[in-house]
């Protein structure tokens, strides 16, 4: 975090798709212990936020409390599910649809999620002082 706010930074999906898990993971959390908010051009499964949390979690420290992540999936209707099948049976791949929001704790609180839309307040102080 500067001291004039808090950076926010978009990653699209093509930039995404060019890390295995492990480095896409590496990379959103040296870019969250700087107090960047991320905003990724995809959704998460379970198991990669899971991992996220677990990696997370074993770097808390004096220095970095955490994160806090929110997303939007898409891909609820059955003509998504359809489509999401398709994908996966022809090219082998599932495609990634929805957004992923991930921030340093220390930044980001009062996050509300709802179906099809979420919000954050980004703390523009400093704790680290």
């Amino acid at each position: 975090m500067s001291d004039d706010g808090v950076t926010i930074e978009f990653l699209s999906r093509d930039k995404l798709s060019d890390h295995q898990l492990d480095d896409k993971l590496e990379l959103v959390l040296q870019k969250v212990k700087d107090d960047a908010v991320l905003v990724l051009e995809e959704g998460w499964t379970p198991d990669e936020k899971r991992t996220l949390i677990t990696n997370a979690m074993e770097q808390v420290d004096d220095d970095f409390p955490g994160i806090e992540f929110m997303g939007l999936d898409s891909g609820q209707t059955r003509l998504d599910k359809a489509r999401n099948l398709v994908y996966d049976k022809l090219f082998d791949e599932k495609p990634r649809r929805g957004l992923t929001i991930v921030g340093n704790s220390r930044v980001m609180e009062k996050i509300k999620e709802e179906r099809d839309a979420v919000s954050f307040l980004a703390k523009l102080e400093s704790e680290k002082e």
